[in-house]
Parts: structure tokens; sequence; C-alpha cells
């Protein structure tokens, strides 16, 4: 047997790869990992293709190794696990999540295109639903081909590309998302992001829109004026209206600050 022992979860762990992509229009969302650079990076260290499925990590995760494994995480790091041997992955505050892949990949099955969990629709993963002690992950034997990840992370604020609804939310509500300090609410998880701060004000002309598709990043602004930033796993059409779009190059590292920290938004050129 070649795989993985789940001994004990503290928080979520999740089976995810790139997601899945062309189903939008029936309904299912992109999902896949959270950040998807650091999934690439974990993967690449253990000596497999970017999108891989690993497990994404928000807490602490214990697992043990059922034969010789070489498992790595998104730090790039790279380790073999004897049989029996047990790994513990450890919360990092400077990440909102962590992933751990093994050289082969995690072998779930495959279901419209991607091993990734939706666990809001009980759908791909390990049955669907977040690790839990006793499960065992199948692994992949692969020959090994290690490389370097050529991913790099931008400091500085998070840009945004305005609209498609800002007019008509009104422009201090796009100088009102720019100009101050936001937090990442710990309210947020895989759907949706929710910033807090000074509310936003909404002319009449928001509440008026009509339901538009959603995208990975895009950012609503509900009545109660406070943003919500989709996730992977957000809804693939909705009635807020939008302010705007989290620039593709900085959606990862948005998506790993950890909850609680502050962040800035600028204007993407």
């Amino acid at each position: 047997m070649s795989g993985l022992v789940v001994r004990k979860v503290t928080g979520l762990a999740l089976v995810q790869d790139l997601g899945r992509l062309g189903f939008a229009a029936q309904g299912v969302p992109r999902g896949g990992a959270l950040d998807r650079s650091a999934l690439a990076t974990a993967n690449a260290a253990a000596g497999n293709d970017a999108g891989a499925a690993a497990i994404e990590i928000t807490g602490r995760l214990v697992v043990s190794a059922e034969s010789e494994l070489v498992v790595a995480t998104e730090r790039g790091d790279r380790r073999a696990l004897a049989a029996g041997e047990e790994l513990t992955i450890e919360p990092d505050p400077t990440r909102r999540v962590r992933y751990l892949a093994v050289l082969g990949g995690i072998d779930v099955p495959v279901v419209l295109g991607s091993r990734s969990t939706l666990a809001v629709a009980g759908l791909g993963g390990h049955e669907g639903r977040a690790l839990r002690a006793g499960d065992r992950l199948e692994v992949t034997r692969a020959p090994a081909h290690p490389r370097v990840s050529m991913l790099t992370r931008l400091g500085g604020p998070i840009r945004v590309v305005p609209g498609p609804d800002d007019e008509a939310l009104g422009a201090v509500a796009l100088e009102s998302l720019m100009r101050q300090v936001w937090r990442v609410d710990p309210q947020s998880d895989r759907s949706g992001t929710r910033l807090s701060g000074s509310p936003i004000a909404r002319s009449l002309l928001a509440d008026a829109l009509p339901s538009s598709p959603m995208v990975v990043g895009a950012i609503q602004v509900p009545a109660g004026g406070m943003p919500i930033v989709l996730g992977p796993d957000g809804p693939t059409t909705g009635g807020y209206p939008l302010i705007g779009v989290i620039a593709s190059a900085d959606l990862d590292r948005f998506h790993a600050l950890p909850l609680g920290t502050e962040v800035r938004f600028a204007l993407f050129s």
C-alpha cells in the first residue's frame, strides 16, 4: 500500500488541485486551491506538476506514511518519510493556508475534470468533504522530477481593476475602498473573504442592479457596506454590486493573508 493516513486535524484540511473550469454556467464554481501559487510551489518541491492534488491546511495537520514517501510544503522544503513515520504541519502565522504535497499526487477520483474538494456541494476530493482523523489517502507512484518554482510574490497594496459597477456605486465608494486600511475578517471562508473597516456608502442606483456573473477575486459591496472578496468556492452569479476585481497577479497574495491582518488596495495600472 502507498498512502497517507490522517491522524489528527485541528481546523480544516481539504484535498485541492487547481480547480475545475468550464462549469460556471451550470452553477459549479472553479474551486481548487485558495492560494494557487503556494500549491504550485509545494508541488514543484515534491517533484509534481503544478496542478497535482495536495492537501490544503487551515490549522494543524498530523499524517503518517504507510510506506516510504516524498513530501514537500509551500515553503519549498522536501523530505522523505519512512513507513510509519508521522509528520505534523503546524499553522504559519504569516499565511492563511498551507499545503502538503506528496510525490505523485493525492489519488482521489476525478470529478468534472478535477480532484479538488467543493465541500459546499459535497463534490470531489475525499468523499466530497473535509479530511478527518482516520482517513486514508492513496498516493500515485510517479518518477521524481523536482523543479524550482519560479513563482514570485510582489509586495505592496493589492491591485484592483475597477468595475463593472463602480459608477453605479459612486466615485466616493471607490475612493473609500482605496484610501482606508481594511482587515481580513475572521469570519471569512473559501467562498468569500470578508473585510472589516468603515462601511462603503452605496448610491441608490446600486440597489437596482441585476444579478450578474461572478469571478474569483470579485469585490462585492452588500447593503451593509462591508466588502466581500469572492473565493474559489464562491457563487457563480450574484446580485451585490461589484466595485472591482483583484488583479489576477495579486489574487494569491491576497488569499495568503492571515485572518485578522491588515490589507490595502490600489488601482491597477
